[in-house]
């Protein structure tokens, strides 16, 4: 999952102080390794990487889907439907004040992103020994 949380977060991250529509386009778009300055860059890459997050809750409910010490994702614990909304919450967020092109509001998204990353971590990923995740 964070081969699609971490990039697309981080997107989002940058928006709250460099303005997307002020970036301007790498020289060869296509192959530009910021998003924001890419063929689909300026707040297009703002408004995909917050549906890319949104579309990542929804991997998070499929069973079957194992964390990174090869534990299932433990989506029949009964705070976990919670968690994942967390963050799809937080990504639909990021999508609308993307949409509206509006700074302000993306600093109000990313703080909610940090937020919904930070409860299910904190519950689920920052254990002392990798064993112990997912638990």
């Amino acid at each position: 999952m964070k081969g699609i949380l971490y990039p697309n977060s981080n997107v989002i991250f940058a928006a709250q102080d460099q303005n997307p529509a002020d970036v301007p386009q790498a020289k060869e778009p296509s192959t530009a390794t910021n998003p924001l300055a890419s063929s689909y860059g300026k707040w297009e890459a703002v408004e995909n990487s917050a549906l890319a997050l949104t579309e990542a809750a929804n991997l998070l409910t499929i069973p079957g889907r194992k964390c990174s010490n090869g534990r299932d994702v433990p989506i029949k614990n009964a705070d976990w439907p919670k968690l994942v909304q967390g963050l799809r919450d937080a990504g639909m967020m990021s999508f609308k004040a993307a949409q509206a092109k509006n700074q302000d509001k993306i600093l109000e998204a990313a703080d909610a992103i940090t937020t919904a990353c930070s409860n299910c971590h904190d519950k689920y990923r920052e254990k002392p020994k990798l064993a112990d995740r997912c638990m």
